[in-house]
């Protein structure tokens, strides 16, 4: 099918637009939380905590500045969410791998652009053997660097030398992905099936919404 819009080059959020990465991520943070002897009430979902740097969070989450303390938590976090496995406990939202073949046929240009640490979110697209529809996958550093979306974004446009921005579509579920795209001076689409609100997305001045990947395709193939 060959695509009505100008945009050639589409940049994916991983987590909330492509997975859903509730349990995994929720279950590592709350095992941290109980190694840490951090009280929390067990029935918060902790849904904030997906998509923000995970530095961020945990600094919040463990209510501290100390960058001793935090690396220390990431640490253990990388512990419950990589070397336990629980990472592989996402699920492709229904219908994306469809999607993104679709995409692909028509010959978007497509890269992740994630907060997460790209070695892991490289992992988790192999497993569910969708890394094959992206020219590239980028997410922070192990530490930390480029965990900021606006700065990741910037990164991506100067590596992979896209031209012209207009052409480019960042896609993503959170108010980061948003702002990002502005600041970078792309377009963007909030998605509504993942983790932010219509409202917060509409509050960050996306500029389109899909609130389903059926939506979606309309929008991307016409």
């Amino acid at each position: 099918m060959k695509k009505t819009n100008s945009w050639k080059t589409l940049l994916w959020d991983l987590d909330g637009t492509i997975t859903d990465p509730r349990k995994g991520i929720i279950d590592s943070y709350k095992a941290l939380l109980k190694d840490f002897s951090v009280e929390f009430d067990p029935n918060d979902d902790l849904l904030w905590v997906i998509g923000p740097p995970l530095r961020d969070c945990l600094a919040k989450l463990l209510s501290t500045a100390d960058s001793e303390h935090i690396e220390k938590a990431v640490k253990r976090y990388r512990y419950w969410y990589v070397e336990q496995g629980l990472m592989y406990h996402d699920t492709p939202y229904e219908g994306i791998e469809s999607l993104l073949t679709e995409l692909k046929l028509a010959n978007y240009r497509m890269f992740v652009a994630t907060a997460k640490a790209h070695p892991y979110a490289r992992l988790i697209l192999r497993h569910w053997r969708l890394e094959s529809f992206f020219e590239d996958v980028h997410g922070s550093e192990l530490d930390g660097t480029r965990s900021n979306k606006a700065d990741l974004l910037k990164w991506i446009i100067e590596t992979n030398e896209l031209t012209p921005r207009e052409s480019i579509l960042m896609i993503g579920d959170r108010q980061h992905d948003v702002i990002a795209a502005k600041k970078n001076g792309l377009r963007s689409m909030g998605v509504g099936y993942g983790y932010g609100s219509k409202q917060e997305l509409e509050e960050a001045g996306m500029d389109l919404f899909c609130q389903t990947i059926p939506d979606m395709r309309r929008i991307l193939l016409g």
